[in-house]
């Protein structure tokens, strides 16, 4: 008998007593099939399935848990306390350790090196000679140098008189005729002659070339007169002695005097022989050169005249000619002006003298700093500590060759450490000298800590960033406050975290809970007991707001990544709605838009 049959036994009530001669029984067909012994399940197998049917309702308990509890939440209200306390915004970043007093000597310097006085460690004075090094190399350069500045002087020189040609001025007082009507050949000041009759016109703009006569400046105050006289009379006229001078076209005399007596020997027609004396005076003002006119001088008694007539001409004279091409600057009409001593005549413009007088002068001014750059490397040939501090680097050798490709030594204050920090551009418009900052170094296993403030920061990025779409950075000097017992040195990491606002016994609330309305910043706020608002405004309409919460403006001061900062519309301990919508009226906005939208179709 199997246990199942054994059970099916125990749980059948004990049967009647069969009649006798009755029918038996008739036998179940499923019998058989219900009275098989069952095959079990392997033990692992069952072990297996228990462990997952196990995990199956830990897994659903745990989601009935979360279920309850997330809907527990959705249903309960998230608020918060506006509180007093501090609130700072910062940015961070990395930088690096510098001495704030840091000398590069000897860079650009070349030669044989004469001698080291210093290694690296060790300390030095200001004025402590390091190295010195033989300038003789350098000396033949500045001498090139000076040559090749003295020949960009001179294209200055002839740059600016090649200026100075453009405007032609009177050289002394005098009246402009035009060309050729002197009454006598035309002449300037080298001798050559040039015959014009029509007066000169020049319109402004017009080109006008060099050489282009203008005309002749005569001083006509004063006339002259040249007569040749019989050496008969030479020891009797002298300079100074009274004429009087006859002008046969205008009938009338004049007086004057001698100016000067010349000894020549002119041989006249009939076989004398002749002085020359010239007689100056007064012209009253209708003389000109070309008028015939003679006269007789008194001496010793005599009245002395000439062998023969002469005639007049101005005391002075002087062809007026453009010596540049260029531009009329205004209309120049000279003829028959009078013009005092200086006086522009014509002013002409010219482009290309101009740029060559600029470009002259910045030539000079490159040939001047590079011999100043060469004397003042020669000075530093005997290289020399500008402070008092620590020699970092020597990188010259005594009896080598120096090229100058980098310092022949560094030298630095380690007492006075700063930190070299880039700040980004995104940031750069939130630092300012004189905030706080929080910097830590790790050395080695150890960690600093230590603080400072922003010396100062740079108006322009990094030239050697920005590249490559990089984002350009801003440089920023951080100094160091004491660490008492600790000596930092240079060229280490730093991160930093300078803050950038700060607001002391303030009221903030969680960020969350500041939503922006169409008049700016608020809050929902659930009114304590007797605690009204008069300045609460209408919720919009769909806003899915908790009953009991008014919508409170607010003015908000700086916040970071947490808090906001309440200047004014709550008071601290006031009860505030979190996860506020972050724009009530962006639902009506977007419908507006559709309206506007509408309506212009």
């Amino acid at each position: 008998m199997t246990d199942l049959d054994v059970r099916q036994a125990a749980a059948e009530p004990a049967a009647s007593p069969t009649p006798p001669e009755t029918d038996a029984p008739v036998r179940n067909k499923y019998a058989d099939k219900m009275n098989r012994p069952r095959r079990r399940l392997p033990r692992p197998v069952r072990i297996g399935l228990i462990v997952a049917l196990l995990a199956a309702l830990i897994a659903g308990a745990v989601w009935v848990v979360r279920s309850t509890r997330t809907a527990a939440e959705e249903a309960g209200e998230k608020t918060a306390f506006a509180s007093r306390g501090m609130l700072e915004t910062y940015i961070e970043g990395s930088g690096m350790t510098a001495a704030k007093n840091r000398a590069e000597l000897g860079k650009d310097l070349k030669g044989k090196v004469l001698a080291v006085h210093a290694q690296p460690g060790d300390p030095v004075s200001q004025g402590t000679v390091l190295a010195e090094i033989d300038p003789t190399d350098m000396r033949k350069e500045l001498e090139a140098a000076q040559t090749a500045l003295t020949e960009a002087q001179k294209s200055v020189t002839a740059a600016n008189k090649a200026i100075a040609d453009l405007t032609v001025t009177a050289p002394f007082t005098g009246r402009m005729l035009p060309p050729g009507e002197t009454g006598a050949d035309s002449h300037d000041e080298g001798g050559s002659t040039t015959a014009f009759g029509d007066e000169v016109r020049i319109q402004a703009d017009e080109e006008v070339s060099a050489g282009t006569v203008l005309g002749t400046l005569v001083d006509d105050t004063t006339m002259k007169l040249e007569l040749y006289f019989s050496y008969a009379y030479i020891d009797s006229l002298k300079a100074g002695a009274a004429a009087t001078v006859s002008i046969p076209q205008t009938m009338g005399t004049v007086t004057g005097r001698v100016d000067k007596v010349e000894r020549i020997e002119k041989i006249s027609d009939e076989g004398g022989k002749l002085f020359r004396a010239t007689v100056t005076f007064r012209n009253p003002g209708t003389l000109k050169a070309g008028m015939a006119a003679t006269a007789t001088i008194a001496a010793n008694g005599l009245n002395i005249a000439p062998t023969e007539a002469g005639k007049l001409a101005y005391s002075r004279e002087m062809q007026i000619v453009a010596k540049a091409s260029g531009k009329a600057a205004a209309a120049c009409n000279p003829s028959y002006y009078s013009f005092t001593a200086g006086q522009t005549i014509l002013r002409l413009t010219n482009e290309e003298t101009a740029m060559n007088l600029q470009s002259a002068q910045e030539l000079v001014k490159t040939r001047q700093e590079a011999v100043a750059d060469l004397q003042k490397r020669i000075d530093e040939c005997k290289i020399i500590s500008p402070i008092d501090g620590v020699v970092l680097s020597m990188n010259v050798t005594e009896g080598a060759e120096f090229s100058g490709d980098q310092p022949a030594c560094v030298v630095a204050d380690p007492n006075n450490i700063v930190v070299n920090a880039d700040i980004s551009m995104t940031d750069v418009a939130n630092v300012q000298a004189g905030q706080s900052a929080q910097m830590t170094m790790y050395f080695g296993s150890e960690t600093l800590e230590f603080t400072g403030t922003v010396l100062s920061v740079a108006m322009e990025a990094n030239k050697e960033q920005g590249g490559n779409g990089s984002m350009p950075t801003f440089p920023a000097v951080i100094s160091i406050d004491p660490v008492e017992g600790q000596t930092l040195r240079p060229d280490f990491s730093v991160d930093y975290k300078i803050t950038t606002a700060q607001s002391v016994d303030c009221i903030t609330v969680p960020s969350s809970a500041v939503v922006n309305t169409l008049d700016g910043t608020a809050v929902f706020v659930r009114p304590a007991e007797g605690q009204t608002f008069d300045n609460a405004q209408p919720i919009p309409e769909g806003a899915e707001v908790p009953e009991g919460f008014v919508l409170v403006p607010v003015e908000v001061g700086i916040a970071d990544s947490t808090n906001t900062e309440i200047l004014s519309g709550i008071s601290e301990g006031d009860e505030v709605l979190l996860a506020g919508p972050a724009d009530l009226y962006e639902d009506m906005n977007e419908d507006m838009n559709m309206d506007a939208s509408v309506a212009v179709g």
